[in-house]
């Protein structure tokens, strides 16, 4: 199999992935993998918003001043803090350190999505 792109989703875009390839094996008669099974209860059991919100969110955030890596945008929008030491525990291991109002601006964004 040829790899042709390779791009961050959110826990809710694997599930949409997964749902998707999951009717299609069934049309071929085909089962899932294992890891595949795996990777869709757990995104089943773990995604807090549908697919198209989570897109939604992680271009908001990426529109937002502060300037975020994609990975941890994807994160963000995967794991939803409320409060701005769960942002923070997110960076914890970033050099450069975001404001609190950078923050709040990320956590402002996320309450709209509750």
């Amino acid at each position: 199999m040829k790899q042709l792109s390779e791009r961050y989703v959110t826990l809710s875009e694997v599930k949409e992935i997964l749902e998707k390839q999951e009717k299609q094996y069934a049309k071929e008669g085909k089962e899932m993998l294992y890891e595949q099974k795996r990777a869709k209860e757990h995104s089943e059991k773990f995604a807090k918003l549908p697919a198209r919100q989570a897109r939604e969110l992680v271009e908001k955030i990426s529109a937002l001043s502060v300037q975020l890596p994609p990975e941890k945008i994807i994160k963000i929008a995967d794991l939803m803090p409320e409060t701005i030491d769960d942002v923070r525990a997110i960076f914890a291991k970033e050099r450069f350190k975001y404001t609190e109002e950078e923050i709040k601006q990320i956590t402002d964004l996320i309450a709209g999505y509750k």
